[in-house]
């Protein structure tokens, strides 16, 4: 029953929504990274629901032990800034709480940048990214809704980073894309496209894109070929993050280039987390 509701009221949800962009600070994050390297993480936390079928089939308690096993994977991946999708803020269908919040509990994540792009009475959710360093400049974009799945997007921010006498900036991105047609993705893809080109300074891009490399009309191969982005040995088949197949990546724009990059063994939802270490190409 309660599975058939959420479908019905998942077909009634196709209106445009507001978008939300939010960024608290807690405990004076520093304004700007002074490592050599930037270590970056993307998860699709997939509501909170860890391995079940369903959020809305399990408890509160269920949802935020979930939510808490996210947080000691992110803790143990070091990372300085992480791209979520799938999260919720007092959505009524996963526990009723800030996914965002909790897992800044405790945590040295003291800077958040939401974009909900799907709100109705039930849900509050989208992309986000937590960072230990300040994000400025935040902007939330919803893609053309596309019933009768919910409505996704991207949330980006700048950053700060220094390399060598200089205080270069970076633009970050959380992005999720539509998992049931490519069409929709096709028509999404112009979005980050021009996402990316409006970027002044290099641009890192995190996400689940429901969409694999080895088709010649890839959504993913596109965007890196029309906006000059970099993805970390592409044709590998060695990286899965959903089942089988590898839908969940980490761009850069030219000037940075990965230093390592791994996929997370260990499956805290229904999507692996990545992570990668950048840093300023030699030629930038």
């Amino acid at each position: 029953m309660r599975l058939t509701i959420f479908i019905i009221l998942t077909l009634c949800s196709c209106a445009n929504f507001a978008a939300e962009v939010t960024c608290s600070e807690v405990s004076s994050p520093p304004g700007t990274h002074h490592g050599e390297t930037l270590r970056v993480a993307t998860l699709n936390i997939a509501h909170g629901r860890g391995g079940s079928l369903n959020q809305m089939l399990i408890g509160k308690s269920r949802i935020e032990r979930n939510i808490d096993t996210v947080g000691v994977q992110l803790a143990a991946q070091d990372a300085h800034v992480v791209a979520l999708q799938e999260l919720d803020v007092d959505s009524l269908w996963a526990g009723g709480f800030d996914h965002a919040a909790r897992l800044m509990e405790g945590g040295r994540m003291n800077c958040a940048v939401l974009g909900l792009h799907a709100q109705t009475w039930l849900y509050r959710f989208g992309t986000g990214l937590l960072s230990e360093i300040l994000l400025t400049e935040p902007r939330v974009i919803d893609f053309e809704p596309t019933p009768p799945t919910t409505t996704k997007g991207l949330v980006s921010a700048t950053m700060n980073w220094r390399q060598g006498e200089q205080v270069k900036s970076v633009r970050i991105a959380s992005v999720h894309l539509d998992f049931s047609r490519k069409k929709a993705r096709k028509r999404q893809l112009a979005d980050i496209i021009s996402a990316i080109n409006e970027s002044t300074v290099p641009i890192i891009v995190m996400g689940d894109f429901n969409e694999q490399w080895s088709s010649q009309d890839s959504v993913l191969r596109h965007l890196v070929e029309e906006a000059g982005m970099k993805a970390y040995q592409p044709e590998s088949e060695d990286l899965p993050t959903y089942k089988s197949k590898r839908l969940d990546w980490i761009l850069v724009s030219r000037e940075l280039e990965f230093v390592s990059y791994q996929v997370v063994g260990e499956e805290v939802s229904d999507h692996r987390m990545v992570t990668a270490e950048l840093r300023w190409s030699s030629e930038s």
